[in-house]
C-alpha cells in the first residue's frame, strides 16, 4: 500500500472510531428513547466500518491505528464537562450534527490532501461521508419522535 493510501486509510479509520466514542459517550446523556437507540445504532455502524477499513490495512500488511488514548480522554471528558448534570437531548443533537458536520469537512479536506490514495480507500471516505450525513438526517428525523 502506498504512503497516501495509507496515511488516508489510517485517518478514515482513527477518525469513525473517534466518531464511534464520542456517540456512545453523547448517547448517554440522552433521555431513553429514539434519539438515543438512533446513537447507539450509529456506534455500531461507524464501528463496523472501522473494521472494514482496518481488515483492508491488514490485508495489505499495514498496522491498523486507533486514535491516541489521550485524544480519547479529552473527547469523553469534553462531552463529560459540557453535558455534566444535565439530560439536554436537544444539546446533544446539536452537538452530534456539529460534530458530524466537522467530520464530513475533515474527510473531504483529508481526501483531497491524499488525492493519489487507491480507489479501495477513497470508497472507505466516501462510505464514510455517507455515514456521516445519513446519521444527520435520521437524528433529525426521529427528533421530533422522541
Amino acid at each position: 500500500m502506498d504512503g497516501q493510501s495509507y496515511k488516508l486509510a489510517t485517518k478514515c479509520s482513527k477518525g469513525v472510531k473517534m466518531g464511534a466514542t464520542a456517540l456512545e459517550n453523547m448517547a448517554k446523556f440522552c433521555k431513553e428513547g429514539k434519539v438515543r437507540d438512533t446513537m447507539l445504532e450509529y456506534v455500531a455502524k461507524h464501528v463496523e466500518l472501522a473494521e472494514k477499513i482496518d481488515n483492508t490495512l491488514r490485508t495489505q500488511g499495514k498496522d491498523a491505528k486507533n486514535a491516541s488514548k489521550i485524544a480519547e480522554w479529552f473527547a469523553v471528558k469534553g462531552i463529560e464537562f459540557k453535558f455534566a448534570g444535565k439530560h439536554d437531548t436537544g444539546e446533544v443533537i446539536r452537538s452530534a450534527i456539529s460534530s458530524a458536520d466537522k467530520a464530513i469537512a475533515t474527510l473531504e479536506r483529508d481526501a483531497r490532501t491524499y488525492s493519489l490514495a487507491k480507489p479501495e480507500i477513497c470508497e472507505y471516505v466516501s462510505q464514510t461521508i455517507e455515514l456521516e450525513r445519513d446519521f444527520k438526517e435520521k437524528i433529525a428525523e426521529v427528533n421530533g419522535k422522541d
